[in-house]
């Protein structure tokens, strides 16, 4: 049974929304993401990897996702996430691209200067009354002598200090490296939206045709509610790719035919 504060507390923040209906409708950010359902995968014959892997490859698959604002400010959102990880776990990644980036928002180093300025100075006086008869009446003269000196010292200190950077690409395996992550953050050099095109290379066994791996994207960040703001996850999608080696005609139908069976089921 709640008790009378907790029916206070839900009573005054549903008071206070319907006080702000515009808040409480407001348009969140809604974004879609768009990724081929098959994509061919490159043999790389380097001579760097010749011997380096027996009885197995190397091959490179090339993934384009796009990233579409549908609705909502782009500006909410703070980060785009992407995985690709293969749940069979038979295929490992050898590398990645594009690796952690880090950006900052000064073009250069800053410059830091203090000046410091330092000054003395002496006097001294020397005086006595000395009377003068000027007629009926006596003056008075005290005659002084003043020295003064001055001393003024100007101590200027410069550094250089290296301009501070914040990630804009983050990267790095998952899985006990059967997948690999991709942190894609909202940059003034860089937009979020758009088409963003990731390689991934992976080791498979010599005879390697085919496969498929799960790739799953989503969109967050921070939400207010009233004066608080919590992590917000605004768009979430997960999908089968079919991936199979370039030229392999029979693989490519296989891998077709993969998608067609998982779209119907």
């Amino acid at each position: 049974m709640s008790s009378p504060l907790q029916f206070a507390w839900v009573f005054s923040l549903g008071w206070l929304v319907a006080l702000n209906p515009g808040h409480a409708q407001a348009a969140r950010p809604s974004v879609d993401f768009d990724f081929g359902s098959t994509a061919e995968c490159r043999e790389l014959a380097l001579p760097e990897y010749e011997g380096v892997f027996p009885g197995e490859k190397i091959v490179e698959l090339k993934l384009r996702i796009s990233v579409h604002l549908t609705t909502g400010n782009l500006d909410e959102v703070e980060e785009v996430r992407i995985e690709a990880v293969d749940c069979d776990r038979r295929i490992r990644v050898h590398s990645f691209e594009p690796s952690t980036q880090l950006e900052s928002r000064v073009s250069e180093d800053i410059q830091w200067s203090r000046t410091i300025e330092k000054g003395g100075s002496l006097g001294a006086s020397l005086g006595g009354q000395a009377p003068v008869l000027l007629g009926d009446a006596v003056a008075h003269i005290t005659p002084s002598i003043q020295g003064r000196t001055s001393k003024r010292e100007v101590i200027t200190e410069t550094q250089s200090r290296i301009a501070p950077k914040h990630a804009v690409i983050t990267s790095g395996t998952i899985d006990g490296e059967h997948g690999v992550f991709f942190k894609l953050r909202r940059s003034s050099q860089s937009s979020l939206e758009g088409v963003h095109e990731l390689t991934i290379r992976f080791v498979v066994p010599e005879t390697w045709r085919g496969d498929s791996i799960r790739i799953c994207c989503q969109a967050t960040g921070q939400e207010k509610i009233l004066w608080m703001k919590q992590q917000k996850t605004w768009t979430h999608r997960c999908a089968q790719v079919a991936i199979y080696l370039a030229g392999d005609v029979d693989a490519r139908r296989a891998a077709v035919r993969f998608t067609r069976r998982s779209a119907g089921s």
